[in-house]
């Protein structure tokens, strides 16, 4: 059965006042341990998501640096060169030479 977001919506409006009204009859004390640990829990909720967000963007980065490497090994593996050994003589430096 599919419940129109409307309706949901209403559930949700219900189910925070249901949950007020009980931390309402709750003794002082029972209260504020209550409250204490909706605290820390909503701390450590924002850390994890907070983590997850770094995470992705961390994640986005290496592949993009992986992806750049890569591009620039093969850019180099295309230059054309003379090899002589440990010597590269790049194709450019053999242009015709113009007397001045």
């Amino acid at each position: 059965m599919f419940l129109s977001p409307n309706r949901w919506f209403a559930a949700l409006v219900v189910l925070v006042c249901v949950a007020l009204l009980v931390r309402m009859c709750l003794p002082v004390r029972h209260r504020a341990a209550l409250d204490a640990a909706l605290r820390r829990m909503a701390g450590w909720l924002r850390v994890r998501a907070t983590a997850v967000w770094h995470w992705r963007q961390w994640r986005s980065r290496r592949d993009d640096a992986a992806r750049l490497a890569e591009e620039a090994i093969q850019r180099a593996r295309r230059t054309r060169a003379d090899k002589d050994g440990n010597v590269i003589r790049p194709e450019a430096f053999k242009g015709p030479r113009k007397p001045h």
